[in-house]
């Protein structure tokens, strides 16, 4: 029996790290699947559908208030982003609607005089977009309304929007956005959402990850696939279609979110706080099939890897102990 040396524990040590790696991975891109379609349950065309799949027969009643909030650091809203502020302004004229743009100032009084439990996490946050973040679920949960990121640009009237009682825009290839969301006052999803910031603030190495996972879209996306996940309760209900007047929350489809002509939206040049590791990462999202064989591949070659460094351990401890002879000796023989 050969003895154990370091190669062997290095060796194991590589095979467990290598397997649990590739473990992670398949089982993430099965679980994306698996949830982009629970997500997809919660699809509504509102506003362009069949009377018979929209229920149009029932009173129309609006459950979310008709505010449009937006943040930016002060009240003078730069030249690049005017445009799209001015055209939800056209589209949902004020007298019809209520427009608040939120300052940094005036954050952070929301939080000191409504959530105050919440201020020092909200203070303590290591990147400024980590506040924009979750300040915009907190002013959802207290006053209800519509949120859009100032380079969100509007296509038409956002009323059809209010009917729901919580929606959030499907992102390609998975999950949900939050630079555009609504709700009614109080509602559940974002007590949940401003309920799981404190467990999420930890730091994820650099800041795409930190922000994405901590306040930002990933992190959304999970407290939101948790919510619904525990409404359904069961897997029949997961793979079922959901009416918009039995859904807490509506899922806004890329027909209705992303660049078609049916959207509400037009979304301008944003996210200014990326920095190299959102190229990177934004870089996956948008080859998720590329990325995928990638890992298949890594996979496959670290086990040919491992099998080859151990056929050579082997070979040099039965050469060492007098058990094989060297080639050149065989070639003798």
């Amino acid at each position: 029996m050969l003895a154990r040396g370091p190669l062997p524990h290095r060796l194991k040590l590589a095979t467990f790290c290598t397997v649990t790696v590739c473990y992670f991975l398949l089982t993430t891109v099965r679980n994306l699947f698996t949830d982009d379609a629970l997500l997809r349950s919660h699809f509504h065309a509102i506003g362009i559908e069949s009377p018979a799949q929209d229920d149009a027969s029932l009173p129309t009643l609006e459950l979310i208030p008709r505010i449009i909030h937006q943040t930016y650091k002060s009240n003078k809203i730069p030249a690049t982003w005017q445009t799209p502020h001015q055209s939800c302004l056209t589209k949902n004229p004020e007298g019809n609607w209520t427009h608040i743009l939120w300052t940094d100032e005036t954050a952070r009084d929301l939080i000191h005089d409504w959530y105050p439990w919440f201020l020092p996490t909200y203070e303590w946050y290591p990147y400024h977009v980590q506040r924009v973040d979750s300040f915009r679920y907190f002013v959802l949960h207290h006053l209800g309304g519509i949120y859009l990121d100032l380079d969100v640009g509007c296509k038409k009237d956002l009323s059809p929007l209010l009917t729901q009682h919580a929606f959030f825009g499907k992102t390609e290839p998975f999950g949900v956005s939050n630079d555009v969301m609504g709700a009614e006052r109080g509602h559940p999803v974002f007590g949940r959402l401003i309920a799981s910031l404190e467990d999420n603030r930890y730091r994820r190495g650099t800041k795409y990850p930190t922000v994405m996972m901590s306040t930002g879209p990933m992190f959304v996306t999970k407290v939101v696939l948790g919510f619904l996940k525990a409404q359904n309760h069961d897997e029949e209900a997961s793979s079922r279609r959901f009416s918009s007047q039995e859904s807490l929350v509506t899922i806004l489809p890329p027909r209705l979110y992303g660049s078609s002509a049916d959207s509400y939206f037009r979304h301008f040049p944003g996210s200014t706080w990326h920095s190299w590791d959102a190229r990177i990462l934004l870089t996956i999202n948008d080859s998720p099939f590329v990325f995928l064989l990638g890992v298949l591949i890594f996979c496959f070659m670290s086990v040919q890897w491992m099998r080859r460094a151990r056929n050579r351990f082997v070979r040099k401890e039965m050469l060492r102990r007098g058990k094989l002879m060297p080639r050149a000796c065989q070639r003798l023989a």
